[in-house]
């Protein structure tokens, strides 16, 4: 069974302002959530794997559009959430880079 964690407190894999913050759907308005399969979604219908996620920290940086992340940006992101890996677990953690790598071709 998946364990599916908001993302609450992360900050943006896309940019190099590192803003944070609790990740909220730009469609519908909810809560953004990552499971250890590298699969993001929010509570209604957007769903898909983190590397063809897009995001908008609200930065000058995005220029009003929302970025994919490169490899090196969302591991860096992920390594300063700590909340993550209390939450998931160090398993789970170990799952979420082994298939990050797959997604990323590394």
């Amino acid at each position: 069974m998946v364990k599916w964690i908001q993302l609450v407190d992360f900050q943006c894999p896309a940019c190099p302002d590192k803003r944070g913050g609790n990740w909220i759907c730009a469609s519908h308005g909810n809560p953004v959530y990552l499971n250890e399969n590298g699969v993001m979604e929010c509570s209604t219908t957007c769903t898909g794997k983190v590397i063809n996620w897009r995001w908008n920290c609200g930065s000058s940086y995005h220029n009003g559009e929302y970025l994919k992340a490169d490899l090196e940006g969302f591991t860096f992101a992920l390594s300063q959430a700590v909340q993550l890996m209390t939450k998931g677990g160090s398993e789970w953690t170990a799952k979420l880079i082994t298939e990050l790598g797959k997604q990323y071709g590394q």
